[in-house]
């Protein structure tokens, strides 16, 4: 009988603490319900990329706490610097992102730090895994990768945006995220990232439209929102650049591509605008006192046909 105890108390603590064919180990939460996907048993549709919130805790508290709370929400991985753990069986949903997104998708939550080195090893194992998934059930990363910020946008039943702005706090857009995951889907390598991302650059001048329908963006990448498009032949100031965007002031950003954009500094433009007259060619142009479209700031407007003396920048 005690011979028999042994052989079952071993084989328990195999399985608990066996690895998974996708994580470093498995450590699957007791008692969790064996709901089906809307499809059925292991017919999950995608994956949802999480982070914690939860700066420097590692992979294995995470699992702890969520082995207590996961009545209100639990994932099927953590991934940390140093390892990924299972925590849920992926043939059966999670409590990741709302009723929409648990019935069709398997969440994976990268846990947060400031370290760029310990941000580097995770967000490795991240992608990886995240490929992993998708690639298993034969599903593309373009349609089965979802961020949980997709989910609040698409599916509602949450109001999370992660990883999005965890991911640009150390480089990474979301744009190089999707990228990176398909790299790792074709097995080829994940690209270097920048560690705190390029700086802002202060830099003033003059950026002049020559297209039309040019993106204004609340960020200097193309994963931020439009806010509206510009048309020549709009000019603007501009207080900054990164990564080859120029800022218009406060959250609007503009791609400086030549084709569309000239962008003169402030040696150059100063010359070429200093002192000249402006034609307004539209009723009731406004004027402001700062770099900015909020009323507030608004210093005057002028009639279609009067012109303004350019004084200063």
């Amino acid at each position: 009988m005690k011979r028999l105890f042994g052989i079952l108390f071993t084989l328990c603590v195999v399985f608990t603490f066996s690895t998974s064919i996708f994580a470093d180990r498995t450590l699957i939460i007791p008692d969790l319900p064996k709901q089906p996907y809307r499809y059925g048993v292991g017919a999950y549709e995608g994956v949802v990329a999480h982070s914690t919130a939860t700066p420097e805790a590692p992979a294995i508290n995470i699992q702890r706490y969520e082995t207590r709370t996961w009545r209100h929400a639990f994932v099927h991985y953590e991934v940390d610097w140093n390892e990924s753990i299972q925590i849920a069986d992926i043939k059966y949903i999670a409590y990741g992102a709302g009723p929409g997104a648990n019935k069709r998708f398997v969440h994976i939550e990268l846990c947060e730090t400031a370290d760029y080195a310990k941000f580097k090893r995770s967000y490795e194992k991240y992608v990886k895994l995240l490929a992993k998934i998708l690639k298993d059930n034969n599903l593309s990363v373009e349609k089965g990768l979802w961020t949980h910020n997709d989910v609040r946008k698409y599916l509602g039943g949450t109001d999370h945006e992660d990883p999005i702005d965890y991911l640009r706090s150390h480089g990474v857009s979301e744009s190089q995220f999707r990228s990176d995951v398909q790299r790792a889907y074709n097995n080829g390598e994940i690209m270097e990232t920048t560690g705190e991302g390029s700086p802002v650059v202060h830099t003033q001048g003059i950026a002049y439209i020559l297209g039309n329908n040019v993106n204004l963006r609340k960020g200097p990448d193309t994963s931020y929102s439009v806010i509206r498009q510009l048309n020549k032949p709009e000019a603007y100031q501009v207080w900054g650049e990164k990564g080859g965007w120029l800022n218009l002031g406060g959250e609007q950003w503009v791609k400086y591509n030549p084709a569309y954009v000239k962008f003169e500094q402030k040696s150059t433009a100063d010359s070429a605008i200093v002192g000249k007259r402006v034609v307004s060619k539209v009723n009731n142009l406004r004027f402001y006192h700062s770099p900015s479209w909020q009323d507030k700031d608004v210093a005057g407007i002028v009639k279609k046909g009067k012109d303004l003396s350019l004084m200063r920048r």
